[in-house]
């Protein structure tokens, strides 16, 4: 096993400083519940796939356990990720709040991604419940794989990919997740759009459509074009989608976290539906966000 780095904390350039500015590496908050625990089991599956290293994040406040209880907890968690495997792994220790901490350490330029465990729709304070997890990843530069507590990894890693496309700003984020992801697990992607009576596609998107298929046409990845009739009679684009992953045996989901300009008053309820899903299928995210270096 090798023996984990250490990373220290507040600089006057960076909200955290990074020791070893290693980009390939994976961050994994936990908050050792079983979510947090599917997050780490995924983690690991990407690191090893990508030939990645890991680094396990525990946020904390007043009135949790104390920080040597969450040292103790977070070094032996660290240790279990590591045995037997070769990746590197180490952990970080930060006191704060998790909106402002997860973003600020994964916008140093030291992670590729982030993955991160979610309670559903309900749950405890600091727990990463449907609106809070949304909240966090909207302001995380990098990719993100959000875990349901029920996911599990496939065999042989992701195969059918479903990304809903969508008349998003910095599109290009969300096709280069999905060509990372592709390049480890080479799934079927299936580019997915709904149509609804009345409304045609805008310019945004037929771009950014064209641009996902250029993109993956350039790197080989499979995919194909899939266009469905509104079949469910709702304001967002949620539970059709859903129902398209199911039926398509999608185990995982590609979306962009902030909304379109045009759907901005339903898209949080649509993404927490499918960051949530009852399915179980993890989400790949791309935000607008900026790395801050």
């Amino acid at each position: 096993m090798h023996n984990p780095w250490l990373l220290s904390t507040f600089t006057s350039l960076l909200p955290f400083k990074i020791v070893n500015m290693d980009e390939n590496r994976i961050l994994i908050p936990v908050d050792f519940t079983l979510a947090s625990d599917k997050a780490v089991d995924f983690g690991i599956a990407l690191a090893e796939a990508g030939r990645s290293n890991i680094t396990l994040l525990h946020v904390y406040e007043d009135g949790d356990m104390t920080p040597d209880e969450c040292e103790f907890k977070l070094k032996s968690l660290t240790e279990k990720a590591c045995s037997g495997r070769d990746i590197l792994c180490d952990h970080v220790l930060e006191k704060g709040n998790i909106f402002n901490v997860i973003p600020g350490l994964s916008s140093t330029g030291a992670f590729r991604m982030v993955v991160m465990g979610t309670h559903g729709r309900r749950g405890l304070r600091q727990k990463f419940f449907g609106p809070d997890i949304l909240k966090v990843i909207k302001k995380i530069p990098v990719p993100v794989l959000v875990v349901q507590e029920g996911a599990r990894m496939p065999s042989g890693g992701f195969k059918t990919a479903l990304f809903p496309v969508g008349s998003h700003d910095a599109y290009t984020k969300i096709i280069d997740a999905v060509i990372f992801i592709a390049g480890l697990f080479d799934p079927e992607v299936h580019l997915y759009s709904i149509s609804k009576s009345g409304f045609e596609q805008g310019e945004k998107l037929r771009e950014n459509i064209g641009m996902a298929e250029k993109s993956f046409s350039a790197k080989g990845i499979r995919y194909k074009r899939v266009k469905e009739d509104q079949k469910v009679f709702s304001v967002g684009f949620a539970k059709q989608s859903l129902n398209y992953a199911a039926h398509a045996g999608a185990d995982l989901i590609a979306i962009m976290s902030n909304p379109t300009r045009e759907n901005y008053y339903f898209a949080d309820n649509d993404k927490e539906a499918i960051l949530t899903n009852d399915l179980n299928i993890p989400v790949l995210c791309a935000s607008n966000a900026t790395v801050s270096v």
